[in-house]
C-alpha cells in the first residue's frame, strides 16, 4: 500500500481522512501546515500529498512549489474550501502549480477515496509550466 501525507490545520479533516486511508491499508503521516509537511517528507517518503490549501505559515500554493521542486514525483491531491471565495478558483491555481487533482471541501468518502486510488494507480503526474524540468 502507499504511504500517504496528509497536510491539514483542521485535526478533524486529518482524523477522518486519515482513518478512511488506514481503513484501506495505507501508511498515513499529519502534518499541520507546509513547512510541517516539508519536514515530514525530509525524513519519510510519500506516494501522495493530500494538501489544503489555506493553511497558515505555508500555504498549499507555495506548498505545492516546493514539494515539486524537491520531489517531483509525488503525487498531489489539493482539497479545500475556498475560503471566501469558493474553491473553485483556488483549486484550479493548484492544479496550474503542479496538484494533480483537486477536490472542494466537505470531502465525500467515495469521491475522496476514488481520487486517491486513481492518483496512486497513475504512472505519470500532470506537467505544470511551473515545475522546473530535469
Amino acid at each position: 500500500m502507499a504511504n500517504i501525507v496528509i497536510v491539514d490545520d483542521d485535526p478533524t479533516i486529518q482524523l477522518i481522512a486519515g482513518e478512511l486511508l488506514s481503513a484501506d491499508g495505507h501508511t498515513v503521516v499529519h502534518a499541520g501546515d507546509g513547512v510541517e509537511a516539508l519536514k515530514v517528507l525530509e525524513v519519510t517518503r510519500a506516494d501522495l500529498v493530500v494538501l489544503d490549501m489555506l493553511m497558515p505559515n505555508m500555504d498549499g500554493l507555495e506548498t505545492i512549489i516546493e514539494l515539486r521542486r524537491r520531489y517531483p514525483s509525488v503525487k498531489i491531491l489539493a482539497i479545500s474550501s475556498g475560503g471566501r471565495g469558493g474553491a473553485d478558483d483556488l483549486l484550479k491555481t493548484a492544479r496550474l502549480f503542479g496538484a494533480d487533482d483537486s477536490l472542494a471541501k466537505p470531502l465525500s468518502f467515495s469521491t475522496f477515496g476514488a481520487a486517491v486510488a486513481r492518483l496512486l494507480s497513475r504512472d505519470t503526474r500532470v506537467d505544470s509550466p511551473f515545475v522546473q524540468q530535469g
